[in-house]
């Protein structure tokens, strides 16, 4: 086990590095962790795994890279069950009220801090109750990330980051944009402000950014502007480039 959480690592500062998963094969969780990416998030929400999946993918992370799961949407009853497979933490997309933002965080954490099941001794995470300190460890060290997706996350912001179990916001601009109406090539400058706006009441509430590399901003250039999570890339891009650079070839 890491010597350090994947949350600790947030709230110290660091800057974490990541990809997306979307294939249910554990092979890219197997890679990304012998390269050293900090984490994979595993995408329940638009990739092609199911909750049958996550045990044998979750089975392929070692040393300090971290499983993160999107679960399919802002629903407190996902958020468990991917917790109880073996996830160290959550992303939850689409969170438009503070009341699904608590909600999923409670969810995430043993009473008394919140109201997940005690099925301890039955849940691979626990490694199915053979880890005796595994609800004080899980509430020290579950992670828990809200996505701001649209017009509306952003008017409930303040109040979704002032919930004391939410450890991340992390910002889809994909879908933010095409919620604000602001894709289009000579919309780029207004969105960037958008984005830099959420950032910065984020931090000065003291709560950690992520997001996406997007319209020709870099990993480097988010990291430098502050974010502390960037997923860049996935399993399903990363293999397809590799097919079209093996093509360009011929």
């Amino acid at each position: 086990m890491a010597s350090i959480s994947f949350k600790q690592r947030i709230r110290q500062g660091h800057m974490v590095l990541g990809a997306w998963m979307c294939s249910p094969n554990p092979v890219f969780a197997e890679l990304a962790s012998s390269l050293q990416l900090d984490y994979i998030i595993v995408d329940m929400e638009h990739g092609a795994i199911d909750m049958a999946d996550l045990p044998n993918i979750l089975r392929g992370f070692s040393g300090s890279c971290a499983p993160i799961v999107r679960i399919p949407y802002a629903h407190p009853s996902f958020v468990a069950r991917v917790l109880d497979r073996g996830a160290v933490g959550v992303m939850v997309p689409r969170v438009d009220t503070v009341q699904q933002a608590r909600d999923c965080a409670r969810a995430a954490h043993y009473p008394p801090e919140g109201e997940r099941g005690k099925a301890i001794p039955m849940i691979r995470g626990s490694q199915y109750g053979l880890e005796s300190n595994y609800r004080n460890r899980s509430n020290d060290e579950v992670f828990v990330s809200v996505q701001v997706e649209s017009s509306q996350s952003i008017e409930a912001l303040s109040d979704i980051i002032s919930e004391p179990l939410v450890d991340l916001v992390f910002i889809g601009p994909t879908d933010l944009s095409a919620n604000m109406r602001l894709e289009a090539p000579a919309d780029q400058e207004q969105f960037w402000k958008v984005m830099d706006g959420i950032a910065q009441t984020c931090k000065k509430a003291g709560v950690p950014v992520g997001t996406i590399p997007f319209a020709g901003v870099t990993t480097a250039e988010l990291f430098r502007k502050g974010f502390s999570m960037v997923a860049a890339g996935s399993d399903v891009t990363m293999l397809r480039q590799g097919i079209v650079d093996l093509k360009g070839q011929v």
